[in-house]
């Protein structure tokens, strides 16, 4: 009996300092991976709420920028925005009759003083539309600089098309279908245009 137990206590000692170790290891990796568990689901915590603060504030930023723009203007400037308005959509009008010309009752004669007067009411607009730039201050310039831009855009591309319409029409044979399609283009260059000028004129305030 003595001789059984004296060869199971080393194995019994043996398995007691393998079992040990392996149970404080355990212990300390159950306690990392808790540990570490814990650190993700804070640092998402933290994360998902900064997340949420940049929405919000990008919220209250779109809200700000779709405010309706106020730009201080004289009566004078109000006045001169609704003359320039009222005169690009005489041009617009003008543009959309000389497009309406069927090919069977075009009448070249007639389109080249649709030309003319369109030539004319321009020149009135670009004259009342210099007045009103020159009189615009810095700060004017500043809020309405987008406005401006696509309007010299627009009387870049008007007259590019007013150029065709005339090298069209001083043809000996002209193409009403041509001379149509360039009076088009016309008349959308004027509509955006005024979109343009209602622009200043919403925002024009005194």
């Amino acid at each position: 009996m003595l001789k059984k137990t004296l060869i199971f206590l080393p194995i019994l000692l043996l398995v007691l300092a393998t079992a040990f170790p392996q149970g404080r290891g355990g212990s300390r990796g159950g306690s990392q991976g808790q540990g570490q568990g814990q650190g993700q689901r804070g640092n998402q915590g933290v994360g998902q709420g900064s997340g949420q603060g940049r929405y919000d504030n990008r919220g209250q930023g779109g809200s700000v920028t779709m405010e309706q723009k106020r730009v201080h203007a004289t009566q004078q400037q109000r006045k001169q925005i609704q003359s320039c308005n009222k005169i690009a959509d005489g041009i617009r009008k003008q543009a959309r009759e000389m497009a309406q010309a069927k090919e069977g009752n075009f009448k070249a004669a007639k389109a080249i003083q649709q030309q003319s007067q369109i030539r004319n009411q321009l020149k009135n607009m670009e004259q009342e539309h210099a007045q009103l730039m020159n009189g615009l201050d810095p700060a004017q310039n500043q809020a309405w600089q987008e406005e401006i831009r696509n309007m010299n855009q627009f009387r870049q591309r008007l007259n590019e098309q007013m150029k065709h319409v005339d090298d069209e029409l001083g043809s000996p044979n002209p193409d009403a279908k041509r001379v149509a399609e360039r009076a088009r283009e016309m008349e959308q260059i004027m509509n955006n245009w005024r979109k343009e000028y209602n622009t200043l004129s919403s925002q024009a305030v005194d």
